[in-house]
């Protein structure tokens, strides 16, 4: 694990800390360094803008981030480089977590002195952005429906059924992402 990857809470300057770097994609597919599961297929190193601060007992980390993820497209089933970018919004206290919370806590309670795996925290922040379908382009028209040829590529020659069947109405019908 780089050490430089490694903040201490405790250590944490008065001014904060920020970030505006490129997060190598070897290191995030890494499946040895961190305890969050590795990125997989990850086309680009991640460029991540984050900026650390204490408010009171509070230390926030808040930032933006953006990289090529090498995906499948939904309706044409080529693979493209997807554009994810997402936003880094972690909140910490030292300490236990206290017994009888009042309120919902969206913060997260860390052993002194306070060490978190900013490579952990990008990574989880990467797979809560994750899309199960995703596409190449809106304007991918994706496999015919009955020879499975990519319409982006080639015209269909499968003969269409033009019968007169209560669903032939269907068959015009423009349905939406």
């Amino acid at each position: 694990m780089q050490r430089h990857w490694l903040v201490t809470l405790q250590n944490l300057a008065a001014t904060g800390r920020q970030w505006d770097t490129d997060v190598s994609g070897v290191l995030l597919q890494d499946q040895e360094t961190g305890s969050v599961r590795a990125l997989v297929d990850l086309a680009s190193d991640v460029h991540w803008q984050a900026e650390l601060e204490r408010v009171g007992d509070v230390y926030r980390l808040c930032g933006q981030w953006q990289g090529l993820i090498r995906r499948r497209c939904s309706r044409c089933n080529a693979d493209f480089d997807w554009q994810a970018e997402g936003q880094s919004a972690w909140e910490f206290q030292l300490g236990d977590e206290p017994q009888h919370a009042e309120s919902e806590s969206v913060c997260e309670y860390v052993a002194p002195p306070g060490e978190i795996n900013l490579l952990d925290l990008l990574r989880e922040d990467i797979w809560l952005a994750w899309k199960a379908d995703v596409i190449c382009s809106d304007s991918c028209q994706g496999l015919c429906q009955g020879c499975g040829v990519d319409l982006n590529r080639e015209t269909c020659q499968c003969a269409q059924d033009k019968s007169d069947h209560p669903f032939a109405a269907l068959r015009d019908l423009k349905l939406g992402d």
